[in-house]
């Protein structure tokens, strides 16, 4: 059971050494039943329940089309920063081992994706990169610093063997920027693009030392499913940037891509099968980057899918995810970042028990997924008290905040919020047709066939009065109705 502690922002589940509480497992569902689970800002987390069919309907009517099929899931999960490590080893074994758990076990939100960072973020100690020798072409000097072994090797090779229970864990990897000595402004940090012309010696060394990069981690036994050529690319561009960048355009990411990414990559037995997603950046670049890339075939035979950053969503409208999917079909989307408590109007920090954080998360995922989108991506799974590790300073907010001082750790609404989704979406299941009456506004609904074929609906509900009732339906099953209650501010799967 959660134990419950309430800060001014809201309730928070609290875990320790000793205790932590589970997300019970969906089970099987007999006929004429259905399962339901209720998060909400009363301090709901994840509560499931059973609950009979009816063969009459109550209130609105949504019908589930199983038949009429839509984009397949890629995953849920969250970032491997170096925070993660520092946070974990602040605290006692076993409660980190709970930690983890919480994430990639079978009580847990189950993740089955996972970002890991090419060297350093602005959430490490500082900056760092693999070869840090002037003029090192051959990378004669890449090693992995000890930071990657104290801090993401390990707890990364923990989630893979825990995540196995739960259907695997898919690893994709992004670079903040390329060694200081190889960069026009001679910094990790601030604006800049590689030096020299685009199949200069720069371009090349770039494009090997990430093959370096994948076969160190193979030496550790850690493996990829897919890699984004640069985190941001658009930041490069601004001069004063505060932390870790690298420029790319559209075409020079292309280019890149085409003429030294995608080559090296195939090179290699640690990275020949990787799947490169492009721009992982906001989504004001699309559809436009994902028609510069695509256009050229050898391109889009490395390039599996676009990557999607949330930062300016409420800014740039959701239809330039279909459009870029009317565009290019073939191509995944996928949400590669997201955090709350970026923007110094949301306060940045993290914020305990704010559920309209929470609601955020569930507003994102549903319309993003009923938009194309494969999947979402979380930024750092676990932050401390102040919002950090980060050297910039650039505090922000997570899903699980941690308090080395008291050897506990807080599980937000953010956290269960995404359980909704990570814990039944995994890969392989499909979203599918949802026929919607006229709902109240800020009621969202998400329909899918998990991969076993059960049936899976979610809906949220941000308002701050109006209860909803709805009666879900199968299309072509009469006389069987699942009705729930969905209050204000309450996300119900």
């Amino acid at each position: 059971d959660c134990a419950l502690r309430t800060f001014s922002d809201g309730p928070v589940c609290v875990c320790n050494a000793t205790h932590c509480d589970d997300i019970e497992p969906l089970g099987s569902i007999s006929l004429g039943n259905a399962v339901i689970y209720r998060t909400n800002d009363k301090g709901a987390n994840m509560e499931r329940t059973v609950q009979k069919q009816k063969p009459q309907a109550d209130g609105l009517i949504v019908e589930l089309d199983p038949s009429t099929i839509y984009q397949e899931m890629i995953g849920f999960g969250g970032c491997f920063v170096d925070a993660v490590g520092i946070n974990l080893v602040s605290l006692s074994e076993p409660a980190q081992e709970k930690l983890m758990r919480a994430y990639f076990g079978s009580t847990g939100t189950e993740y089955s994706i996972g970002r890991v960072p090419i060297a350093s973020t602005d959430f490490s100690y500082g900056q760092y990169s693999y070869d840090e020798v002037e003029g090192d072409f051959n990378l004669t000097n890449f090693a992995l610093p000890q930071d990657d072994f104290d801090y993401k090797i390990p707890y990364i090779k923990q989630a893979v063997e825990m995540a196995k229970e739960t259907g695997g864990l898919n690893l994709f990897a992004s670079p903040w920027s390329a060694p200081a000595w190889m960069k026009t402004n001679g910094e990790m940090a601030g604006g800049g693009e590689l030096k020299g012309d685009a199949d200069g010696p720069y371009y090349v060394t770039w494009a090997n030392y990430f093959v370096k990069f994948f076969e160190a981690y193979l030496a550790q036994g850690i493996t990829f499913w897919a890699v984004t050529p640069q985190n941001e690319p658009t930041s490069g561009a601004e001069p004063d940037y505060a932390w870790q960048t690298m420029f790319f355009d559209a075409q020079m990411e292309t280019n890149f891509v085409k003429n030294h990414l995608g080559p090296a990559l195939k090179s290699s037995d640690a990275s020949k099968n990787l799947t490169i997603i492009g721009l992982d950046d906001n989504r004001f670049m699309l559809p436009g980057w994902a028609d510069v890339m695509f256009e050229d075939p050898v391109v889009s035979s490395y390039v599996g899918g676009i990557g999607v950053h949330w930062y300016e969503d409420e800014i740039f409208p959701v239809s330039a995810l279909t459009a870029t999917h009317d565009r290019h079909p073939d191509k995944f989307i996928l949400y590669t970042e997201a955090c709350n408590g970026w923007l110094i109007v949301q306060g940045k920090y993290p914020r305990l028990g704010y559920f309209f954080r929470a609601e955020r998360y569930a507003f994102s995922i549903i319309t993003t997924l009923n938009n194309w989108v494969t999947g979402w991506t979380d930024w750092s799974m676990i932050l401390d008290m102040t919002g950090g590790q980060t050297w910039v300073p650039n505090p922000v907010d997570a899903p699980i905040i941690v308090n080395k001082d008291t050897q506990e750790f807080y599980k937000q609404p953010m956290y269960y919020t995404m359980a909704h989704f990570s814990k039944f979406l995994k890969p392989g299941a499909r979203r599918v047709k949802v026929t919607l009456p006229t709902l109240p506004k800020d009621v969202y609904v998400l329909g899918a066939v998990m991969v076993d074929g059960q049936r899976y609906v979610t809906v949220l509900n941000k308002n701050d009065k109006e209860n909803v009732t709805l009666s879900l339906s199968e299309k072509g099953i009469d006389g069987v109705y699942t009705t729930i209650s969905v209050p204000p501010h309450s996300v119900v799967t």
